[in-house]
């Protein structure tokens, strides 16, 4: 399955796997742009980790539009007013977009 990111739209969150990191970071599309949260990260240890007795500590976030980014997204969640997973009801868009501008944002039937 692989990891994923989140972008927010219309005050949702959505998974895509479209987008450049993959790596659980955040999006959004606001304004007819696209927007990518930066943050500084450094790892730390934590020997209350499960996982390898480290964890990633960011700060420093802000939001910074995705200026050169060129491509198709393709967002997605559950439709939980609608039957959610188990009735396998997604809502999906695709969104076109071209140096950070959406000219072309569509719900996928």
């Amino acid at each position: 399955m692989g990891m994923f990111d989140n972008l927010l739209y219309k005050n949702e969150v959505y998974q895509t796997k479209d987008t450049p990191h993959q790596s659980l970071d955040r999006y959004k599309i606001e304004d007819a742009k696209l927007w990518h949260e930066a943050y500084k990260a450094k790892m730390v240890e934590d020997k209350d980790n499960l996982l390898f007795g480290h964890r990633l500590e960011t700060w420093d976030h802000r939001w910074e539009p995705c200026d050169d980014f060129d491509g198709v997204i393709r967002f997605y969640r559950e439709d939980k007013e609608n039957g959610g997973y188990k009735a396998d009801k997604w809502i999906e868009y695709k969104a076109v977009i071209v140096n950070g501008q959406v000219l072309k944002l569509e719900s996928v039937a």
